[in-house]
């Protein structure tokens, strides 16, 4: 009789038995360089995203004491939808086996995968819709492994009640990343703006966000006078480009209505 693994969420698994941090950064890799040889796109998300994007400040990350004892608790992904069945049995070719509650309960939007050798895999598909929605379509082409630099803001702008994990990882994408008017290595105001004109709630919170971005850096010993100089100056910009950027008649009227109604989505753990 063959035993089903079971899927163990990675805070429960003893660190005797956890992955490196190198295991989990060569999987990563591994991974989306295999899909892409059979015609499938996944780009990374996360903490291991931006080791990629700026394997300069990794030691600076560290220092900012943004990873735990377990550094990686696992590989995230942002993939397309028309690729949704396809990666159940690239997963499973590789290893994988999928969390049956998580397919069963949000399998048209998200897939949790999980080995002996990387305790979870999440796969989010065409979309980011959490706090407030980060969408994908025809953006996961722009870097060749990892969701682009915008998105990789987006994601941290997005979150309602944002902790201190995210506010770091902010801190750091505004102090690496240049911030300009493309894609091409650089967070892309000017698409940030647009998006954020056609959509209140979002906005409300992204400004709102970029605001604690800049208060938390005085608790972030670690940073320079000039980094926190150079996060701040790139937040304002953001912050200025947003203002500017026409509003569209749905952002008026619902900026109308304000707090006073809900302006993002409630999400759980597993939503």
């Amino acid at each position: 009789m063959i035993t089903e693994k079971k899927f163990r969420l990675p805070k429960d698994i003893p660190l005797d038995e956890y992955p490196s941090p190198e295991t989990f950064l060569a999987e990563a890799r591994r991974l989306t360089e295999e899909a892409q040889k059979q015609g499938l796109i996944l780009r990374v998300m996360g903490p291991i995203a931006i080791h990629c994007h700026f394997p300069d400040h990794i030691e600076l990350y560290q220092r900012m004491e943004r990873l735990g004892e377990r550094v990686f608790t696992d590989i995230d992904y942002a993939a397309y939808g028309k690729h949704r069945g396809k990666l159940v049995s690239f997963f499973q070719a590789q290893g994988y086996d999928y969390d049956r509650r998580t397919m069963m309960l949000f399998g048209q939007n998200r897939h949790i995968y999980f080995s002996d050798h990387i305790p979870m895999i999440d796969v989010f598909y065409d979309k980011l819709d959490m706090n407030h929605c980060v969408d994908y379509k025809g953006r996961l082409e722009i870097h060749p492994c990892c969701v682009s630099l915008t998105d990789l803001l987006l994601q941290k702008l997005q979150i309602v009640q944002i902790n201190d994990k995210d506010l770091k990882d902010a801190m750091l994408l505004l102090l690496a990343a240049p911030v300009g008017e493309t894609e091409t290595g650089t967070i892309n105001v000017r698409y940030i703006a647009k998006l954020l004109a056609d959509d209140w709630g979002f906005c409300y919170t992204a400004t709102a966000n970029l605001e604690k971005i800049k208060s938390a850096m005085a608790g972030v010993a670690t940073l320079s006078e000039e980094q926190r100089a150079i996060i701040a100056e790139k937040a304002d910009r953001i912050l200025q480009r947003i203002e500017s950027e026409p509003k569209s008649g749905k952002w008026k009227r619902r900026a109308k209505v304000g707090t006073k109604k809900p302006w993002y989505n409630e999400v759980s753990d597993w939503a």
